[in-house]
């Protein structure tokens, strides 16, 4: 609920041309989902996914962009240092795709490195 409650908090500062970024993680599709487990993660993330969709519909009237970024395997403690990817590239990677976030293309969902991912 942090994420949809905080873009609703600051909905008033924001403008045509604005941009929302949720970061989200794959483990929340329904289709990659091909090794089951992690329950509670996987909720959470399934329901920040239809979050950021509703939240895309509910702001593309006000010509606001809505993405749903996966930031890929990083190097985080969460994962024992064990990812593919360092933080810094992650963030670099996610920077460059709220950059190219248009009104078209509100509701994706990206990973960091510009695939886009399934529902």
């Amino acid at each position: 609920m942090g994420p949809l409650l905080v873009t609703q908090l600051l909905k008033d500062q924001l403008v045509a041309g604005s941009k929302v970024a949720l970061i989200t993680s794959r483990m929340g599709s329904m289709t990659d989902n091909t090794s089951g487990g992690y329950y509670g993660y996987r909720m959470s993330k399934a329901a920040l996914n239809m979050a950021g969709v509703s939240l895309a519909h509910d702001l593309k009237p006000a010509g606001i962009a809505v993405g749903l970024f996966h930031p890929g395997y990083v190097q985080t403690e969460m994962v024992n240092y064990g990812g593919d990817v360092s933080a810094q590239e992650a963030s670099a990677r996610i920077i460059q795709r709220i950059n190219q976030l248009t009104l078209a293309d509100s509701g994706s969902f990206y990973h960091a490195n510009g695939e886009i991912l399934p529902w």
